[in-house]
């Protein structure tokens, strides 16, 4: 059964997991616009799954608040919307708060107004669609900071904000809007692995399914679940889908360790 058979999907941020999803919704049988400041991951992703016998488009869009242009043309050449993807979290800029500057605190929540500006272009085509689908990307870090973090711990704290304002002020709509938290096997986490292979075996061991996320069968899966039609009614809701990582108490945090 394809879950997404006919449905048009957006995806902003191509990284592993903003990957994961794409071609997991392709798979479903979406039609999906892919939209990255760096046009030629962009390109690469739309052609990978265009050479499954998919359908993708791909756009360069900035991670700041003039990102809704770029969702605007998307939208407009993909035909509609029903389902939103905001994968906008920087890669993490560690150092004590008192080192992080300004220009860290911005470059972090350029990438929220990105957010916020994908969802306000988006809104008229999710209305549109009779019952749209917001899916923001967090991090753990939205819920429990970790040292070294600060910039990328409220940035990840306000999408939490963002999330369940959109839940409540769009649920008119029936738009729903969700926030999922992944745990996935990245190629920075195994670049750290090669540096510091005890550190980063120690974090996985303290997982209770002992084992990362797959971009595509896990990550993909769940962000599958929130756009899906089972999801109609989960509203304003943070879904974790890190093999439980957030029942497991304090876990070793890998940055620590270069």
């Amino acid at each position: 059964m394809n879950e997404m058979l006919n449905k048009y999907a957006l995806i902003l941020g191509a990284d592993t997991i903003g990957q994961g999803i794409a071609l997991r919704f392709a798979r479903e049988g979406a039609r999906l616009a892919v939209l990255d400041p760096d046009a030629d991951a962009a390109e690469e992703l739309a052609r990978t799954i265009r050479a499954s016998g998919g359908h993708a488009l791909a756009f360069t869009a900035p991670m700041n608040e003039t990102a809704g242009a770029s969702v605007k043309a998307a939208i407009a050449q993909l035909g509609g919307l029903d389902v939103l993807v905001n994968n906008v979290l920087p890669m993490p800029v560690i150092g004590p708060l008192e080192n992080q500057s300004a220009t860290v605190f911005a470059d972090a929540f350029a990438c929220i107004q990105a957010a916020v500006a994908a969802m306000q272009a988006a809104l008229p085509a999710l209305q549109e669609a009779g019952s749209g689908r917001i899916i923001n990307v967090g991090h753990r870090y939205g819920e429990g900071i970790n040292e070294g973090l600060a910039a990328y711990n409220a940035a990840a704290w306000s999408l939490v904000g963002l999330t369940r304002s959109a839940a409540l002020d769009w649920g008119r709509y029936q738009i729903a809007s969700n926030l999922l938290l992944p745990l996935v096997d990245t190629p920075e986490l195994r670049r750290c692995h090669e540096r510091r292979p005890g550190v980063i075996d120690l974090m996985i061991g303290q997982l209770p399914l002992g084992r990362l996320g797959d971009p595509v069968e896990d990550i993909g899966a769940a962000a599958l679940f929130l756009a899906g039609d089972a999801c109609a009614f989960v509203n304003g809701e943070v879904i974790h889908a890190d093999g439980g990582q957030h029942v497991a108490g304090p876990v070793l945090n890998p940055a620590r360790f270069g």
